[in-house]
């Protein structure tokens, strides 16, 4: 304190700073300067409670010019009363003749002149310009006469320890609700975060007059304890792993956060010698508090005194519980607001990279002279590992790619950009898919081993002057051929995938294209499609629809509808596991010589 002047067993003046730490402090002077003065339990109860409500008043409401000014608190005593006069510096209030609490339970408004007034005889305040003066007086109840009854002396006892009880509940359920009513307008202006929690575990070992705290929170799988706050800079403490190790046992904080208990310290139980808390030395006792939202582990708290004597008040447990759990409950409600957040950050990335893939797909599909061709994509999340391109060869003809990146999600669609990309920089390639394969695989064999990944992909050149296709595959599903009587040519898978070995060589073979021929191009999430019992489409059944008489001389975009039709009507109701995409090229005498001018039948879904 800055200022003190007593007189001797009568009187004692404090100057304190305006502070609510100070304030406490200094009801805590006060309750020992009235004990030594004689008074009884009751009274020292009360008027350290109204000595906290006076001192924090006083300090709430000064305006930010006036708190360099300290806070007046005197206390006089007499053989037959108590009086406390505050001066404090604030705008000062109009006292009510008869003040009530107030009908919302968190309310700070009105509380404490009715606690000043309920434990008190009489209370006036007298406003100035400058300074303002509160003056409270209580008359010291007389210590009882011991009685000649035993019977009686006992009642006497309980009864005095049980007012006293009461008043401490009292002043520890006011003492809870202001510094939760604190915490929460506090909280009010802005989010909880690391500064936030450590002010206010300070704020607490003020409140229960503790000499030191732990806190550890939990991590998403409640396997882990680790200090995120501790009064102690220097402490060190290991984080505490909660199952399968011997450390569960030794640690008093693990043994809180298994059973869901509180777990207390003292002479009677004393630290193990491998308790992390044992390096806070000894003598010491206190509690380990376990933070639990519903039944989620949030966290432990323990708070300690270097004592073992002196174990925290039935009053100062309820504040520890009140302030943990209710801190617990705004842990946790980060916690799920910052999930929410990256939620909804990945669902925008996801957005955005699904916007960036469908731009790689191409915007409208060629038409050669004599053919007519489909395009259909849909991914089974928001974004996917398939890809396929549709370029026009000058003087030369159509090159087809399909490819699937292994895996989803957006490595995979990564994958299938840089893919992308390779294809598009050698068209001088397109003419013979063997050798274009090869140069793929060189060129994205060292980023696809050293992330582990494989693409398998299939590259069809369409000669439109020989009329023929060259085909290589590089583990990708077989291209079925439709001829004009409704059979089906399943062509090879040849070579593995591209990203399994760098020096692979792959090789093309030749289909010769006939009149009504038409041919398909696809990723396995169309065979692989599953119904509700666990199904395959499979290959036999996609081949027996694909040559099925009804198709015979329909246009391509018939046949992309009952593909996709075939397709969702097998999956049903069960989910899609895989991106589904396919590549249709139907011959179309009609359209040969600029009969038909036009985009082919394209369509991408995310």
């Amino acid at each position: 304190m800055s200022t003190v002047t007593t007189t001797p067993g009568r009187s004692l003046n404090l100057a304190v700073p305006c502070d609510l730490a100070a304030v406490r402090e200094a009801a805590r002077q006060l309750r020992s300067f009235l004990e030594q003065q004689g008074l009884n339990g009751t009274d020292l109860d009360a008027w350290e409670l109204i000595t906290a409500e006076a001192g924090n008043n006083a300090v709430e409401h000064t305006p930010p010019e006036a708190l360099n000014i300290p806070v007046e608190l005197g206390m006089r005593v007499t053989p037959s009363d108590a009086e406390l006069v505050v001066v404090d510096h604030t705008p000062g209030f109009e006292l009510p003749d008869d003040p009530q609490l107030p009908d919302d339970p968190l309310s700070e408004s009105g509380r404490g002149l009715f606690l000043m007034r309920a434990l008190s005889d009489s209370v006036r305040y007298l406003r100035g310009r400058e300074e303002n003066v509160l003056v409270i007086k209580k008359r010291r109840t007389s210590q009882a006469t011991p009685s000649s009854d035993p019977q009686q002396s006992v009642e006497m006892a309980v009864l005095e320890t049980t007012i006293h009880t009461m008043t401490e509940e009292l002043a520890a359920s006011y003492e809870s609700l202001s510094a939760i009513f604190r915490f929460t307008a506090e909280l009010n202006r802005g989010s909880i975060n690391a500064e936030f929690t450590e002010r206010w575990l300070h704020e607490l070992r003020q409140i229960v007059a503790a000499d030191w705290f732990v806190l550890r929170l939990a991590d998403p799988f409640g396997a882990l304890l680790a200090v995120t706050h501790c009064s102690r800079n220097d402490a060190g403490l290991p984080p505490l792993i909660l199952k399968g190790t011997t450390q569960t046992a030794a640690s008093i904080e693990s043994r809180a956060a298994i059973s869901r208990q509180d777990m207390w310290f003292d002479a009677a139980n004393p630290f193990a010698s491998d308790d992390p808390l044992a390096l806070f030395g000894s003598p010491a006792s206190g509690l380990a508090h376990p933070l639990y939202v519903n039944t989620e582990l949030v966290g432990v708290l323990s708070v300690g005194r270097f004592t073992r004597q002196h174990p925290f008040t039935a009053g100062q447990v309820n504040i520890i519980h009140t302030f943990a759990d209710f801190l617990g409950i705004q842990i946790r409600n980060a916690r799920i607001q910052e999930e929410h957040l990256r939620t909804r950050l990945v669902t925008r990335e996801l957005e955005i990279a699904a916007t960036i893939q469908r731009s790689l797909l191409p915007v409208r599909l060629p038409e050669p002279d004599g053919f007519r061709l489909a395009g259909f994509c849909e991914s089974a999340s928001k974004v996917g590992g398939d890809y396929f391109d549709a370029v026009l060869v000058p003087d030369h003809g159509l090159l087809l790619v399909i490819a699937d990146v292994m895996g989803k999600g957006v490595p995979a669609a990564m994958f299938a950009a840089i893919f992308r990309s390779h294809v598009h920089a050698r068209p001088d390639l397109a003419v013979n898919p063997g050798e274009f394969l090869t140069w793929l695989n060189r060129a994205l064999y060292p980023d696809l081993d050293r992330v582990e990944m494989f693409v398998t992909a299939q590259v069809v050149f369409l000669d439109q002057k020989r009329r023929e296709l060259r085909i290589a595959s590089a583990g990708h599903c077989p291209l079925l051929v439709r001829h004009a009587d409704g059979t089906i040519k399943e062509g090879d898978a040849d070579g593995p995938p591209l990203g399994i070995d760098g020096d692979l060589v792959f090789t093309d073979h030749t289909e010769p294209v006939h009149e009504g021929m038409c041919f398909l191009m696809y990723t396995d999430g169309l065979i692989e499609a599953r119904n509700p019992a666990g199904e395959l489409l499979g290959l036999e059944r996609l081949k027996s629809w694909f040559g099925s008489p009804h198709l015979k001389g329909a246009p391509v975009a018939a046949i992309e509808a009952g593909l996709v039709k075939l397709a969702r009507e097998f999956q049903g109701s069960a989910p899609a596991a895989d991106d589904l995409t396919f590549v249709l090229v139907a011959d179309d005498p009609a359209s040969a010589g600029g009969a038909h001018v036009g985009p082919g039948n394209l369509h991408v879904a995310y």
